[in-house]
């Protein structure tokens, strides 16, 4: 993803994406792992993590972080330091919006490929 986006989410969420941290605990350091076109996928994940999230760090005791965000097999990635069923069931929510949303414009789009496998829209889809 472009960096003006990897940062306007590391700006909303700067505590949740440590982008300086080692990479032995996260992957972070990385950015976003995937194209442009998820960019509002991811965002309205966080805005709805975000009361969840409150709950389960008093929950547990400790803060929540974002470990890796990527595409992965054509789906979304979304992996965390902890969660609870609330947490994971919008994690799963966004990860499988993201087989019918083109990672490359945000646009309906199918899963497809067998060998480099994606998501896209028709558009991006066609080579020529």
């Amino acid at each position: 993803m472009r960096r003006e986006l990897d940062e306007r989410l590391i700006d909303r969420w700067p505590m949740w994406f440590n982008v300086e941290d080692d990479l032995r605990p996260t992957a972070m350091p990385f950015g976003f792992a995937h194209g442009d076109g998820w960019f509002d996928l991811v965002w309205r994940l966080c805005e709805r993590l975000e009361p969840v999230v409150a709950a389960a760090e008093m929950e547990a005791g400790r803060p929540f972080r974002v470990l890796q965000v990527k595409q992965k097999f054509g789906g979304l990635r979304f992996y965390t330091s902890f969660g609870n069923d609330a947490v994971s069931a919008l994690v799963e929510a966004a990860e499988g919006e993201s087989f019918k949303t083109c990672e490359v414009c945000g646009k309906p789009g199918a899963h497809r490929g067998a060998v480099m496998i994606a998501t896209m829209c028709n558009e991006h889809a066609d080579p020529s």
